[in-house]
């Protein structure tokens, strides 16, 4: 039974709270309560009438913690002083809502939640968190364009062989790509440059590049329009698909996690053994959440994500993951090879910021921990084709 001390030094700290933020629900603040219990008894801290104003504080940011897992729209109390119950600046105006920090509530509420997610040890967690922040987020809204917009930058680890075996060098690509929305994903421009920023893997690498003759610096651009493609194939229009999905068929998905984990199921079953259907699973999620980010619902992202969570041998990255100087959070998969797939997903939006494919064994002289392949994207919805 939990000690009514414990319960007085708890209900301080969410009365305090509650008066620089909303009241939960009944249900949410049992569940808020149990878990600040769950957090402080660790620490032994035994709440009384006399508690210090150090052990006071401690519970207020368990209680804040808490209240940002239990979903409710926490503000900023882990700066409260002893005596000061709300936690405002002194001589703020009323209704400001200014944290002793100096921030708002709504900031202090948004970093609180970052962190959250950004703390959080699993990908259940992960994504539990992230998809509550989701269901915050407003649709994009199609009706002032009519093209996808994606600006993307590729890194990549590329071969060379010679009489001295392979030498490895690091080399990017920055693209930009159209596709008309109704018509799919599939792009109907294609502009890129081919080479930026080559170097070397490794020393050795760079000795052996060197020995080859190897040119692995020269930078192209180049312009690919489909239309004007003599072996293009004249055939009708690929079908939406998951490959190519329109807003409309982006609609006509389920959005409900388990429903959409059987529709995705059924479609890489055809693919591929039982043994591989979820890793075709989260290739598929990772993609669809890539190329057609922009347009992904908030129901449809959230359902998409809880797939990957709940996908068997998920985990999460620890701490930040950073891909061209984006950082986010990262949930992944291991391949039988020991290669780790990692879909990075932005804290704060919680768009999809790119992924990444990690070595974690040493593969053909690459050393353990190299990132073989990255890429970062951005889309928005323009009117034309050409524009930004």
């Amino acid at each position: 039974m939990t000690d009514p001390a414990e319960h007085h030094a708890v209900d301080t700290a969410l009365r305090r709270y509650h008066r620089v933020g909303p009241r939960p629900a009944p249900d949410d603040l049992a569940l808020i309560r149990q878990r600040v219990l769950l957090r402080t008894a660790e620490q032994g801290i035994k709440g009384t009438r006399g508690v210090p104003g150090w052990s006071l504080r401690r519970v207020a940011v368990a209680a804040a913690a808490s209240v940002v897992v239990a979903g409710v729209a926490a503000t900023a109390v882990a700066a409260w002083p002893s005596g000061s119950p709300s936690g405002t600046v002194a001589g703020a105006p009323p209704g400001t809502g200014t944290t002793a920090t100096g921030r708002s509530g709504a900031d202090a509420t948004a970093d609180a939640i970052t962190e959250a997610i950004t703390g959080a040890d699993s990908a259940p967690a992960t994504v539990d968190l992230v998809v509550r922040r989701v269901a915050n987020a407003q649709p994009l809204d199609l009706g002032h364009g009519g093209y996808l917009y994606t600006a993307r930058r590729d890194v990549s680890v590329q071969s060379a062989t010679g009489v001295d075996g392979s030498a490895h060098y690091v080399t990017e690509e920055v693209s930009e790509r159209w596709s008309a929305v109704d018509a799919g994903t599939l792009p109907t421009l294609i502009k890129s440059t081919r080479g930026l920023n080559a170097r070397p893997l490794t020393p050795e690498d760079g000795a052996r590049l060197a020995a080859y003759g190897t040119d692995y610096t020269t930078v192209t651009t180049s312009a690919y329009d489909p239309a004007t493609d003599p072996k293009r194939d004249p055939g009708p229009a690929p079908e939406p698909s998951l490959v190519n999905p329109t807003p409309a068929y982006l609609a006509s998905l389920p959005t409900d996690p388990e429903r959409l984990r059987a529709v995705l199921r059924a479609e890489a079953a055809g693919d591929a053994a039982a043994a591989d259907a979820d890793h075709l699973i989260f290739k598929r999620v990772s993609t669809l959440a890539t190329a057609a980010d922009a347009l992904l619902s908030p129901a449809l992202r959230s359902a998409l994500y809880q797939v990957l969570a709940g996908l068997p041998g998920i985990e999460r990255v620890p701490g930040r993951v950073d891909l061209a100087g984006r950082v986010g959070v990262a949930i992944a998969e291991t391949d039988r090879h020991g290669r780790r797939t990692e879909i990075v997903i932005d804290p704060v939006s919680t768009r999809m910021i790119g992924f990444r494919t990690v070595a974690l064994t040493g593969i053909d002289g690459i050393p353990a921990g190299t990132v073989l392949f990255s890429a970062t994207s951005d889309q928005k919805v323009v009117a034309h084709q050409g524009d930004k």
